[in-house]
């Protein structure tokens, strides 16, 4: 049974170009929505059957850091869609009455008479996601909280704070057992400083980390100082940046 969910504008109906790219295509992440006009309002419908909202989902259960970082990916793919067919970010809506969840995927209401800021709706959010948290998940609540502090900055970045909690932890290296006996003849460490690289590191690294000089990558770091760092809201797509937060 098809079930479906409203949002009234008391506002003359108008299919503007933005309606018009939902029909012909269906971007992903993205709820299948229709528009109508009636009684000089605007009435915007939205498919959501056999999903829940995020509002009712968490009513039973608290959020974890998995479903923390589920969110974040989908909202990331949801983002990159919107931007593909031209449609503008900032009609995402973030309230969790208006997520919807199924079958491991989030789906969001793409509102066209939205007025509202993407990052000021992302940081009331992480409000959310502080009251509904799991505080027996040490990782879910080093998340929020960062996201929750971050967010409360000036122009931050919301695509490197998704990046930094979507990032693998670091594979911890495996080490073995380092050769007792030197070479005989060994050139001294000073020998190799025109080589770019910690000495010491090169003799260690049977299996361990190498620890680079401040020489080696010093021209690596001049160019990436040198780089804009974009956002989201520059509207030119989605770069992920290089540095950390």
């Amino acid at each position: 049974m098809e079930r479906k969910i409203t949002i009234e504008e008391k506002i003359f109906y108008k299919e503007d170009y933005q309606i018009r790219m939902l029909k012909a295509n269906n971007p992903e992440g993205l709820l299948k929505m229709g528009g109508r006009g009636m009684n000089n309002s605007s009435y915007y419908d939205y498919d959501v059957s056999g999903k829940i909202s995020m509002k009712a989902m968490f009513e039973r259960s608290k959020i974890s850091s998995e479903d923390i970082k589920m969110f974040l990916q989908d909202l990331k793919i949801t983002v990159k869609e919107v931007e593909t067919f031209l449609l503008n970010i900032h009609c995402i809506l973030l309230d969790p009455e208006y997520i919807f969840y199924e079958e491991g995927r989030y789906f969001f209401c793409y509102f066209p008479l939205a007025k509202q800021d993407l990052w000021e709706t992302f940081h009331k959010l992480t409000e959310y996601f502080v009251k509904q948290a799991d505080y027996q998940d040490q990782e879910c609540i080093e998340m929020i909280f960062m996201l929750h502090k971050k967010t409360m900055e000036e122009n931050y970045s919301l695509e490197k704070l998704m990046a930094k909690c979507l990032q693998k932890p670091a594979k911890e290296p495996e080490f073995i057992e380092e050769e007792t006996q030197e070479t005989e003849n060994e050139p001294e460490p000073e020998d190799y400083g025109h080589l770019g690289y910690d000495y010491i590191g090169e003799r260690e690294r049977g299996g361990s980390i190498i620890r680079e000089t401040g020489d080696f990558w010093m021209p690596v770091k001049h160019l990436l100082d040198k780089r804009r760092k974009p956002k989201w809201g520059d509207w030119d797509g989605l770069h992920i940046e290089e540095e950390e937060l």
